[in-house]
């Protein structure tokens, strides 16, 4: 479904990305790790070429994404051929991204209407039907603010879905939920991987990763530098880095716990 090879992103003087290679088969989940700063949403980002990549190679079906190849070599795409190799992908963002004039009905059909050709109708019940897959066909005529943080990136689930993307993008999901609204979101995301959906998720919760992807990856300063099993890497990781970051990690998690108790 997905190759990545040798991707390389510098801003400025510093690279974020140093090299990163990965492959992702159709169905997989994988649960990318590592500490902040690591590079791991910037090669999310290069994904669906919201960041264009200084060298290396993103292939999604066997497409090279952002380019094309000629007799005269590479061609970089023009951005109405970009927008369509990124619907092929649906991305779930930090912050939700929902427009806040906009019903969360109209959140979600709005792409299919624009993109994908669908008339009003058909989108409004494909609108309504993901909704009801996420807990949430009642509030289809509410706005944004009118909902909790969950239960708006539950719609932005909803909006990514609507695309029909063969791949779907998580970039850390729940960071910017509070505690409580955690388990709303990476129920449906579980749902998700549990029907068959390829899905690549950024994230800091052990705990989804360990109940619902099939592969963990872990990133540090730029590198894949464990890649293997779920159970491998979070029991038993090879990694020194590896093993530091889930030391760090589950113990930040304890001791959250035990303040808010």
């Amino acid at each position: 479904m997905l190759s990545i090879r040798d991707l390389h992103k510098r801003y400025g003087t510093t690279e974020v990305l140093r090299g990163i290679s990965l492959d992702v088969a159709r169905g997989e989940t994988v649960a990318v790790l590592g500490a902040s700063g690591s590079g791991k949403s910037t090669m999310l980002r290069c994904v669906n070429h919201l960041e264009r990549p200084d060298s290396g190679s993103i292939s999604l079906g066997g497409e090279l994404v952002g380019f094309t190849t000629t007799r005269r070599g590479p061609r970089m795409l023009t951005e109405t051929e970009i927008a369509r190799q990124r619907s092929r992908t649906g991305m779930v963002f930090q912050n939700f991204n929902l427009f806040p004039h906009w019903t969360v009905l109209r959140n979600v059909t709005e792409g299919p209407v624009r993109v994908r050709g669908l008339d009003r109708s058909e989108a409004r019940e494909l609108g309504l039907r993901l909704l009801a897959t996420v807990g949430l066909e009642e509030r289809a005529s509410s706005y944004p603010k009118h909902l909790s943080g969950g239960q708006q990136q539950r719609v932005s689930i909803a909006r990514a879905l609507a695309m029909d993307p063969e791949l779907l993008l998580f970039d850390e999901p729940t960071s910017a939920l509070d505690p409580a609204n955690v388990g709303e979101v990476t129920s449906v995301m579980k749902r998700l991987a549990d029907g068959g959906s390829t899905m690549i998720v950024v994230t800091h919760e052990i705990g989804f990763a360990r109940a619902a992807a099939t592969r963990v990856v872990v990133i540090a300063d730029g590198l894949v530098v464990e890649d293997g099993p779920t159970q491998q890497v979070l029991d038993a990781p090879r990694s020194p880095v590896t093993q530091t970051f889930l030391e760090n990690t589950l113990y930040g998690a304890r001791t959250t716990g035990a303040n808010e108790r």
